[in-house]
């Protein structure tokens, strides 16, 4: 199936949910009226409440699906506008109700809540106030299976592939990956060792191991703390290869038709990773560390 994906690459403000609702409305009506084709919008992770938050900021901030200030308001839009919404946020158990999650949620084009993924591999400080996701959803939408993630899942190959082997035609990342801790001798204009070669060669790899094309966004600027962010938002075909990004630190869009098909072509093809596996083989990756 070809149309046409779009991701957002914006900074956030933290604590500030009216001001990122505002912002991400601004967005969705930019990419609608340059291309009113597009069938899916991603957005970066906790990108309606900023990412260095103190646990009582998120407890304040976090919305219960389907009813949230956030999905009701996107939702909205992605009814006015015929398209699916992907976006980061804190999302509250809707029964245990001080448990939080680092959250993407799928909106479909009725404007629809289809569900959330809660991200499985919560990183450093984000432990403090979240609960771990334990489950792959896949979302089963107009455009087919899409399977979702948040930033450091993505260092984990696992994911994808049991997308992958669940029949997803489109592995989708919200993120917030950020720069290097600061050491001596790093800069952001002159960086000693870069986490984007890692996000780069990750992201390649995920689309490229599972001949799926993969859609990323993540957000750039900081939360005035200890962290930055650098954007490299892409859009990737099933051999890792960039379709389109945003490779510099500032906000906008990216946008590209994607042909989901391509991937059973590939996978006839030379790229029969699928066909050729001996999962009675790989016991050991469930084992342990």
């Amino acid at each position: 199936m070809k149309f046409r994906v779009s991701c957002v690459q914006m900074e956030p403000k933290l604590g500030d949910k009216s001001y990122n609702l505002n912002k991400m409305e601004e967005y969705i009506h930019s990419v609608m009226g340059e291309y009113p084709d597009t069938r899916l919008i991603v957005f970066p992770e906790l990108c309606t409440t900023g990412y260095e938050g103190e646990p009582e900021q998120f407890q304040e901030l976090a919305e219960t699906v389907p009813n949230g200030e956030s999905m009701v308001r996107l939702g909205a839009l992605a009814k006015k506008y015929h398209t699916h919404i992907v976006y980061g946020f804190a999302e509250r158990d809707a029964v245990l109700k001080d448990v939080l999650y680092n959250a993407a949620i799928m909106i479909d084009e009725d404007g629809k809540v289809l569900g959330t993924y809660h991200k499985v591999h919560p990183f450093a400080d984000e432990k403090r106030w979240c609960r771990a996701g334990a489950s792959l959803p896949i979302f089963d939408t107009a455009l087919g299976k899409i399977g979702i993630q948040i930033c450091w899942d993505t260092a984990f190959p696992e994911i994808s592939r049991c997308y992958a082997v669940n029949g997803a035609d489109l592995l989708v990342i919200s993120t917030n990956w950020e720069d290097p801790y600061e050491i001596a001798g790093w800069t952001k204009d002159s960086p000693i060792n870069t986490h984007a070669e890692d996000w780069d060669l990750i992201t390649s790899a995920r689309a490229f191991d599972n001949t799926l094309h993969l859609v990323a966004a993540n957000r750039v600027g900081d939360d005035g703390k200890a962290l930055s962010f650098f954007g490299r938002s892409k859009i990737l075909d099933p051999r890792g290869k960039t379709i389109a990004s945003l490779d510099e630190r500032k906000e906008g869009f990216i946008t590209a038709e994607i042909d989901t098909a391509i991937t059973q072509q590939k996978r006839a093809e030379y790229y029969c990773f699928f066909k050729d596996r001996q999962p009675e083989v790989y016991a050991d990756i469930i084992r342990k560390y």
